[in-house]
């Protein structure tokens, strides 16, 4: 079901989903979507990770992000986890959230990263649409050594205690981005089509939801947190490592990556 099913309701209500692996740019398309006027969300969420939403109440460390990531308090975040649904707990969740009633928005979207690694029982969980988004995992590399304590001259050791932890995770990742590849109610958008061709790459998610697109939403004028640098869309956003990483560490990732094929963007 798209947000065009929903549009008939007056409250606000689950209208699609936003996942992929962390730091793969999903919280720029959040700010891609949050530009329409009728679009919003909080932080993250992650219900849908369990199996019904009493379980949320006590699932670290998502739910310690729920009242200020949705500007709720703590008895509206237990009040909705004894919700008997998950449309039951949205529900609850977007009427009590102070940061959605400041823009009265109609189509709400839950965008949790971690869905990407339990897609199929996130998608019985909920029949919204699904947007994963994904970026080259040399550009991966580069944003989590920046959040790293290693200086340059320590990347190799940085990238020794990184790789093979990194490899694991990724392998349940890659079973979500193949999941969504097959599935029409997912939708897979790669971070370097919407840094090279923006305008055709974030019309086409805007359509797969039911939103209408126009140009003016590419400048990110509303965003609410600082994951993302800058008020545009910037190659930069992709194309840094070839600059920030050494040539050996960015073969070895090739290398030692190589399972994860469709992942890489051919640069």
């Amino acid at each position: 079901m798209n947000i065009a099913d929903l549009s008939g309701n007056m409250a606000p209500s689950l209208s699609f989903l936003i996942c992929g692996l962390e730091h793969s740019g999903t919280t720029m398309v959040s700010d891609l979507f949050r530009e329409h006027p009728d679009v919003d969300s909080g932080f993250e969420c992650g219900v849908l990770l369990c199996s019904q939403p009493s379980d949320f109440l006590n699932y670290e460390p998502f739910c310690n992000h729920m009242v200020v990531g949705w500007g709720i308090d703590q008895l509206d975040f237990e009040r909705a986890c004894m919700s008997s649904t998950f449309e039951e707990f949205y529900a609850k969740l977007f009427e009590s959230s102070s940061l959605l009633a400041q823009k009265s928005a109609r189509y709400i979207f839950d965008k949790t990263p971690r869905y990407i690694t339990d897609l199929g029982r996130v998608q019985q969980r909920s029949s919204r649409p699904i947007v994963a988004v994904i970026k080259d995992p040399r550009s991966l590399a580069l944003s989590d050594f920046k959040r790293s304590k290693y200086s340059l001259d320590q990347i190799d050791a940085w990238y020794e205690a990184w790789r093979d932890p990194k490899i694991a995770y990724m392998r349940s990742a890659y079973l979500g981005y193949q999941y969504a590849w097959q599935d029409d109610g997912c939708f897979v958008v790669r971070l370097e089509d919407i840094c090279f061709d923006a305008r055709n790459t974030v019309s086409a998610i805007y359509e797969f939801v039911g939103l209408e697109f126009e140009s003016e939403y590419l400048s990110l004028r509303s965003k609410r947190f600082n994951n993302t640098s800058g008020s545009s869309i910037s190659v930069g956003a992709c194309m840094q490592f070839l600059d920030d990483l050494p040539a050996s560490i960015q073969d070895r990732i090739c290398s030692d990556f190589a399972e994860f094929d469709r992942w890489f963007f051919p640069f």
